[in-house]
């Protein structure tokens, strides 16, 4: 178990790819935000659930807050939940990454001693919805705010941030399956068949 970690699962988007909400899709016999809460809950000793408006996951077993800046995009919601969490330190995923593996987030969490952010990058790219941050982050994210400067990646030359590249991951995650999204009906039929 790590002790003094926030999941944040940022749930704020509009879903217009999929064409209805993403979170509430079923995932088993739960949703998948309720697969990703528990896929979190051993890693973390706090869920903060992160949307523009609470009342569509009231059902849910976490803390869920509103959007403290409304029409920020993810920026917002990261910027929401590292401000209400209880820890210094959040894992921030988003709501429609259902094959997260503990032991990858684990070692991001492990990686973090030091540094603002820990943030993987894969053949695709930096991947700033699979990251840790801690709250002296928070400065940075309030000037992008500011400037209406949405991509969570320009944050990583504006704080102390640790790039993970793929071989690092691919120990832990050879498929790098943690950073598959479902943005789409096709997407969400390719997930189920991965995750068997």
């Amino acid at each position: 178990m790590t002790k003094a970690v926030t999941g944040v699962i940022l749930a704020g988007g509009a879903s217009r790819r999929m064409g209805q909400d993403k979170a509430h899709l079923p995932w088993g016999d739960r949703t998948l935000i309720e697969h990703i809460i528990d896929t979190l809950r051993p890693v973390t000793d706090e869920i903060i659930v992160a949307a523009k408006d609470a009342a569509p996951f009231s059902y849910l077993h976490a803390r869920v807050v509103e959007d403290l800046v409304l029409g920020a995009h993810a920026l917002g919601g990261l910027y929401t939940g590292l401000t209400l969490a209880a820890h210094e330190q959040c894992f921030v995923c988003a709501c429609d990454a259902p094959l997260l593996n503990p032991a990858l987030i684990q070692f991001l969490i492990r990686q973090a001693e030091g540094w603002d952010l820990v943030i993987p990058r894969t053949r695709e790219g930096l991947q700033p919805l699979h990251a840790v941050y801690r709250k002296p982050v928070l400065p940075a994210i309030e000037e992008q705010l500011r400037m209406q400067q949405w991509d969570l990646r320009a944050l990583v030359p504006n704080v102390r941030a640790r790039v993970i590249g793929p071989e690092q991951i691919a120990r832990l995650d050879p498929e790098a399956r943690s950073f598959f999204n479902v943005n789409t009906p096709e997407d969400y039929a390719t997930a189920r068949r991965m995750s068997g």
